[in-house]
């Protein structure tokens, strides 16, 4: 088959396809989708029509356009600013304070990334660019640039471009190749393809003078929340997550049949035999805690780690809110300590069903940056995580009794 695209040269934007022609060309013995990209680029002809579009939408954030921008869409603010919120947390697992506080604050703007790489100029530009800087825009504009940004950028992955053919490539190799392979054998092959993914991006859209024209408004667009964004992305795909999940189920197959059995045994189970606090256990509610419950089991519908951490982070909110819900129809104002959590979640888990909700624990802790992990994302995951080998550990603990 011939290759796909017909564009016309363009010499002024040729040296993404040099870096990704050598850095396939080292990796093609170890990587199974760096040959077939290789071969897919090898004769294409470069356009940067994209990189003008991304940089034209962009030129309409400029400073001196600020004040029309927040007048057109003043009517419509809060739509905008829940649904900003909702679609940065659905592609890079990170919540509105952990934003703000990672990236906003000039305080932190030193630390702000937590991942290597071998692009140091970007890299040295992203630690520096906003050290001291005081923002001139709101949070809601920076958020709502990010989204528009990354809605541009989802959409050229979304056709047969050179960005696009990459993912496809990659997405056929794995399923082709690794059907069988152990679950870090696929971690290795798609984070070093994301990683190559993320560098080529840098360069086709010219991502740092993007970010020094725009520095204002493009904050979060920085190397951890485009990570976050682009494996979220590349595994919203079927056939790749079922080879990821299969491994995974392959791995935790003892422990999920563990959980399996502590969720069947104790599924009739009622709230307050799970030392739940009286004051948290929704007597009022014939069916305690049920819209949280309801909203993690949406988890198994997800693919993207990025989307499954919104579901979790969304369960969260959801306890909160059926609490204070509870507490205003008692006048009571009492506050939730970390220590109620637990036992509320494990009753949640318990009522929620999912026999392999460990598999997309694991899954989501192995596939988000270490930045996410240590956020209030990764807070909420590893309590999921605890309040599960809690059960466990009772199960077990049980067990060992009968046998003496």
């Amino acid at each position: 088959m011939g290759n796909v695209f017909c564009y016309e040269r363009d010499f002024d934007n040729v040296h993404w396809k040099q870096q990704l022609e050598t850095t396939c060309q080292d990796m093609k013995k170890e990587m199974c989708w760096a040959e077939p990209i290789l071969i897919q680029i090898k004769d294409l002809k470069i356009s940067n029509n994209y990189q003008k579009q991304l940089h034209s939408f962009a030129q309409s954030y400029e400073e001196s356009s600020i004040s029309e921008i927040q007048k057109s869409i003043k009517s419509r603010q809060a739509a905008r600013e829940n649904r900003n919120n909702q679609t940065i947390i659905k592609r890079t697992g990170f919540t509105e304070d952990d934003l703000v506080e990672y990236y906003i604050k000039p305080s932190r703007a030193s630390i702000n990334l937590s991942i290597q790489s071998i692009t140091p100029s970007y890299i040295y530009y992203e630690k520096t660019s906003n050290i001291g800087m005081v923002s001139q825009v709101n949070f809601e504009d920076q958020m709502y640039f990010f989204v528009q940004i990354t809605d541009k950028i989802q959409e050229h992955f979304d056709q047969p471009n050179e960005l696009g053919i990459m993912i496809i490539q990659f997405r056929h190799s794995l399923k082709q190749y690794h059907k069988d392979s152990t679950f870090n054998q696929l971690h290795e092959q798609l984070t070093l393809f994301c990683r190559t993914l993320y560098e080529t991006i840098v360069i086709y859209y010219d991502m740092i003078n993007l970010k020094k024209k725009y520095q204002v408004h493009a904050v979060l667009l920085n190397e951890e929340t485009m990570i976050n964004f682009i494996v979220n992305y590349v595994m919203s795909n079927e056939g790749i997550y079922s080879v990821i999940y299969n491994s995974l189920l392959k791995e935790l197959g003892q422990i999920q049949y563990l959980t399996e059995q502590v969720f069947k045994q104790k599924k009739d189970i009622s709230i307050s035999d799970m030392e739940v606090p009286k004051d948290f256990q929704l007597i009022l509610s014939s069916n305690p805690y049920s819209k949280a419950i309801q909203t993690l089991q949406k988890l198994t519908k997800k693919q993207g780690p990025s989307s499954k951490v919104k579901v979790i982070i969304n369960f969260s909110q959801e306890i909160q809110y059926q609490v204070r819900e509870a507490n205003e129809k008692k006048g009571s104002s009492l506050l939730m300590q970390a220590d109620d959590l637990l036992p509320i979640i494990r009753y949640i888990l318990i009522k929620s069903q999912i026999y392999d909700i460990d598999i997309h624990l694991t899954y989501i802790e192995k596939l988000i940056t270490n930045g996410m992990l240590n956020s209030t994302s990764g807070y909420y995951v590893v309590t999921l995580q605890a309040a599960l080998a809690s059960l466990r550990n009772n199960k077990n603990q049980q067990f060992n009794q009968q046998k003496k």
